[in-house]
């Protein structure tokens, strides 16, 4: 019993000076919520291709969020396999250059499973996966802006604006966690997230809610 009670005391310390990656893992969770938003879902498209790589990089960068949030909490990685295998050349088909930072990404994904990647982790992860964060917002962007019909609907076109946007500044808040990794649990940079998390959500929220059809009608 001694023993334990002090194992127990030894760990304190650890425990209580562990990083609180709180703040990373609301503002992940809100972005993966915001790529997923159904805004995300483009109308009836000019270009199948372009509709269906569209989709496949929005469930991507969603995903890739999530588990970031995932691994913010100290959380494990349910990943084992590469869960981009088949969304890496489907991203391919808008023709935008999504499919190498999909397949990038899943395969970090797969690694960080494999080796248990949690919590202490999180700073080397979002250094590593940046770049291909980065080429996957230009390439999603640039697929949204392609897909797009002058004569839509001004809500849908609105809607499409604003969601593009929302992308945009996901890629802008993931290069700020790179940069200030290093003294990501500092007070000004904890500020500066849970800020980045609120624009994102505002924006999220204000985001239209047209009635966007996923698909052409029924025949």
């Amino acid at each position: 019993m001694r023993r334990l009670v002090f194992a127990v005391l030894a760990a304190l310390p650890a425990a209580c000076s562990a990083p609180d990656y709180t703040p990373v893992r609301d503002w992940a969770r809100t972005a993966s919520l915001a790529a997923d938003f159904p805004a995300g879902r483009l109308p009836p498209p000019v270009s199948e291709d372009v509709r269906e790589g569209a989709l496949a990089m929005r469930e991507a960068l969603a995903t890739y969020l999530a588990a970031l949030g995932r691994m913010a909490d100290d959380g494990v990685l349910p990943y084992p396999e590469n869960p981009f295998v088949e969304l890496a050349p489907q991203a391919g088909r808008a023709g935008t250059g999504g499919e190498q930072p999909v397949a990038a990404l899943g395969a970090v994904l797969r690694r960080a499973t494999r080796q248990n990647w949690r919590a202490p982790q999180l700073r080397g992860a979002i250094g590593e996966t940046d770049p291909s964060v980065q080429a996957l917002v230009q390439a999603l962007t640039a697929a949204i802006g392609r897909n797009a019909d002058p004569n839509e609907p001004p809500a849908i076109a609105t809607a499409r604006a604003q969601y593009s946007a929302i992308i945009v500044r996901i890629g802008e808040d993931h290069a700020l966690l790179r940069v200030r990794a290093s003294d990501i649990t500092d007070q000004d940079v904890v500020e500066l997230v849970r800020a980045a998390e609120d624009r994102l959500r505002r924006a999220m929220l204000a985001l239209p809610r047209p009635s966007i059809p996923a698909a052409g009608p029924a025949p």
